[in-house]
């Protein structure tokens, strides 16, 4: 296993968090005694006081670091001397929208809440300014990512641990300035058409089920069905995680290769899918991490070489870092990096675990895949949401087969579904897929209700640190005993025979 990049990984990840959470002192301090320690380690290796073997990766993790602290504290300059960090009260803004409004609270009477970029303060042109929105919903939520507006809002101090220069709240109606970017409007179309085709070709719950499995898009999913899920311990399929991606993705590709395409020609489809897909989704934490290893597979691909899961894992972990620190504190995205690492690390001796004792290799790969994604991420959904999902890996498990067909079906009925109008051939074609895809639903909401409503589906732990801390312990005691027994029955075969 290739581990070079694990400690560049790290030290980004951990200067990345000190940087959202330090003042700008502190940040050009670490930035400073970083590009020290970088400087005097490449001269001594340069002079031949130390070798390159032995200071190699201390010089690459302090350039990194201080390359990362010197972003954050412009970015923190920025932020401090962003004329939005002056305006208290009411003021006049035009701004545009980054991403989908979300429903915050109830969805007639709540409130949205979306990323955006300030502009304009009355009329003066400033440099973009990121900000926190918040407003109605009847008002906002049918704004799509990249539309420029104005509007009356309520200036109030940005939230901590962001690189925001205020938080938002409308005071009015939106006034619209022109239209979205031609992308983000074929997008919404999209994610429209598909409502609408799974509404007319499926029940209640199934219909709000399957946007949000295919595109993540879960404003019609129904509450039950919603808290189902996360008491299984599959909320992460409705969020449109890393997996999602690579089934999409390594569709496109083996579709392309089976068709005799070169690997160029194949690497360039992908790019297009890995872009697309984005576009259509919209970059969360798990996606835009996703989106980073996929390009990274697709050079690698273009080069002719074979891309190594774990370097590719640590490039995108610093790639997407730099571009957007606030990923280092996002749930979401350490969850998908988690994920990824335990899958990499120990699916392989889980799934050689599983063949030993006599298990097919298709089912002990599934399973392996299960096991290690539910048990590495464990700590850290109990420090979020302080449970423990008992029969998660049972219904990751008993899911799994149905996922990748959904996925599949489910996209190409969204990409389909959007040519010509709601009552075209498109749309028809549409919900004859989406009918096709409507026992693999039942299924899923079958094995969620069924697992999630039992009484001891889950487990209540102390949220945070704490939280995080037993479960693990208790992870390491399981894996110890099992280590444990199963050495005690080897010795007891042994002596027996």
């Amino acid at each position: 296993m290739d581990l070079r990049l694990l400690l560049p990984a790290v030290v980004v990840w951990a200067t990345t968090i000190a940087g959202l959470a330090a003042s700008q002192q502190v940040t050009a301090l670490a930035a400073i005694v970083s590009v020290i320690c970088c400087g005097s380690s490449g001269v001594a290796c340069a002079r031949g006081l130390v070798s390159w073997r032995t200071v190699g990766l201390l010089v690459v993790a302090t350039g990194l670091a201080a390359t990362c602290a010197t972003a954050m504290f412009i970015r923190q300059e920025e932020r401090a001397d962003h004329p939005l960090a002056d305006v208290s009260g009411k003021v006049t803004v035009t701004m545009v929208i980054r991403d989908d409004p979300t429903v915050v609270g109830d969805e007639r009477h709540g409130r949205v809440r979306a990323r955006v970029v300030v502009n304009q303060i009355g009329a003066r042109t400033v440099a973009p300014g990121p900000a926190e929105l918040s407003a109605d919903t009847a008002q906002w939520s049918v704004l799509l990512p990249g539309q420029r507006v104005r509007a009356l809002v309520r200036v109030r101090p940005p939230p901590a641990g962001s690189l925001l220069t205020a938080r938002l709240t409308a005071a009015g109606p939106p006034t619209l300035i022109g239209h979205p970017p031609i992308h983000q409007r074929l997008a919404g179309a999209v994610r429209d058409r598909l409502q609408i085709v799974s509404s007319r070709a499926l029940g209640s719950e199934s219909s709000g089920l399957l946007p949000g499995l295919v595109i993540g898009d879960t404003r019609t999913l129904d509450p039950v069905v919603q808290e189902d899920f996360r008491a299984s311990g599959l909320s992460h399929l409705t969020a449109v995680s890393g997996s999602n991606f690579a089934i999409i993705c390594g569709a496109v590709l083996m579709l392309v290769r089976a068709a005799g395409a070169s690997p160029r020609l194949a690497a360039i489809l992908g790019a297009v899918t890995i872009l697309g897909f984005v576009v259509l989704v919209r970059p969360s934490p798990s996606v835009l991490r996703a989106a980073i290893m996929g390009a990274i597979g697709l050079l690698a691909l273009l080069s002719s070489r074979r891309a190594q899961a774990f370097p590719a894992l640590g490039a995108a972990v610093v790639g997407a870092l730099l571009w957007w620190p606030e990923l280092a504190l996002q749930p979401g995205f350490a969850l998908s990096v988690v994920a990824t690492a335990g899958l990499v690390l120990w699916a392989p001796r889980i799934r050689d675990g599983l063949r030993g004792m006599r298990i097919p290799p298709g089912p002990a790969e599934i399973l392996a895949m299960a096991i290690a994604a539910q048990v590495v991420t464990a700590p850290i959904v109990a420090m979020v949401t302080g449970t423990f999902s008992v029969v998660g890996v049972v219904a990751n498990l008993l899911v799994a087969p149905v996922v990748a067909v959904i996925s599949v079906v489910g996209t190409v009925a969204a990409c389909v579904g959007v040519i010509g109008s709601a009552d075209g051939a498109g749309a028809a074609t549409a919900e004859l897929l989406v009918r096709g895809v409507a026992p693999e639903l039942w299924w899923m909401r079958v094995c969620a209700r069924t697992l999630g409503r039992l009484s001891w589906a889950r487990i209540v732990v102390p949220d945070g640190v704490l939280g995080a801390a037993i479960v693990l312990v208790v992870t390491g005691l399981v894996v110890l005993v099992r280590r444990g027994c199963a050495r005690w029955m080897s010795r007891g075969r042994r002596s027996s025979g």
